[in-house]
């Protein structure tokens, strides 16, 4: 990753508040269910609006190594003093922070991504600056990589994102919809509707969103009339539910329900 010259970031500073191993749920998906996106000579993942600290960036690294040895990551911030303050933990060639924004291909120059995390970033802004917010980023990923973007509960509990494929025509395409939980806490559908990626967040009362999470509660419900006490359980049994009897695509391979994952492999929305 040779360093860039300096460019201009298109974009917003973040809040910046990110706790340790909030986006840890995140990270484990794509390793459970994309790990082939992990492997090759050295493949680049970046991190864009990491934080104040680093600190989210560095754990994705970290786990994600064990596919991987020679895997890279560049994190990338608006805030200047956000990347000076990373630079005490970037290692030669693999781990490197730099300013940049939306406009990563600017940062990258000729390098494409495997992989482009932007997770509780889109939030704040605008739903009509998302698509092009997605466009701008995708311009950095390679043919057939990923961008993954999203919104989390402060403790990282709860996740719920977006999981996008770059097309060989250079289209972005959505692949699916992913809410994820660490049992930690009993959760409800109606605390997934607080975090949903911005093109859903202001649509609830549309008729997909809307049909869609009282499926789930009523999947919920009938998993409850069955016996299933524990959240694990019931969380599973809703999910094929929501598959079996409302015909929703959700995957429902019991290694990631029982992690805590459901996702749907559908937009929500038009």
């Amino acid at each position: 990753m040779p360093p860039s010259k300096r460019i201009r970031p298109i974009g917003q500073p973040t809040r910046g508040k990110t706790a340790l191993n909030r986006l840890r749920q995140v990270d484990v998906y794509i390793a459970l269910t994309r790990s082939a996106y992990l492997t090759g000579i050295s493949p680049l993942v970046v991190d864009v609006g990491y934080g104040a600290q680093a600190w989210t960036a560095i754990e994705m690294w970290e786990r994600w190594l064990s596919f991987n040895p020679n895997l890279r990551l560049l994190g990338l911030e608006i805030d200047p003093e956000r990347v000076a303050a990373a630079q005490p933990y970037s290692q030669p060639n693999v781990l490197d922070f730099r300013l940049g924004g939306f406009n990563l291909a600017d940062v990258l120059g000729g390098e494409k991504a495997t992989i482009i995390r932007a997770y509780n970033v889109l939030r704040q802004y605008d739903e009509e600056a998302v698509t092009d917010a997605l466009y701008k980023m995708a311009q950095g990923l390679t043919i057939g990589g990923i961008l993954i973007e999203g919104t989390s509960t402060p403790s990282g509990n709860i996740v719920a994102f977006d999981v996008y494929e770059k097309m060989t025509n250079g289209a972005l395409t959505h692949r699916e919809l992913v809410f994820g939980t660490n049992f930690r806490q009993l959760v409800t559908p109606l605390q997934f509707q607080a975090i949903l990626p911005k093109r859903l967040i202001h649509h609830m009362q549309d008729e997909g969103p809307a049909a869609f999470f009282e499926a789930w509660q009523h999947s919920l419900r009938l998993a409850k009339s069955m016996g299933q006490t524990g959240q694990r359980q019931q969380w599973q049994l809703a999910a094929h539910f929501l598959h079996q009897r409302f015909g929703y695509p959700i995957d429902v391979r019991r290694r990631i329900l029982r992690r805590g994952y459901m996702g749907i492999q559908a937009s929500l929305l038009p």
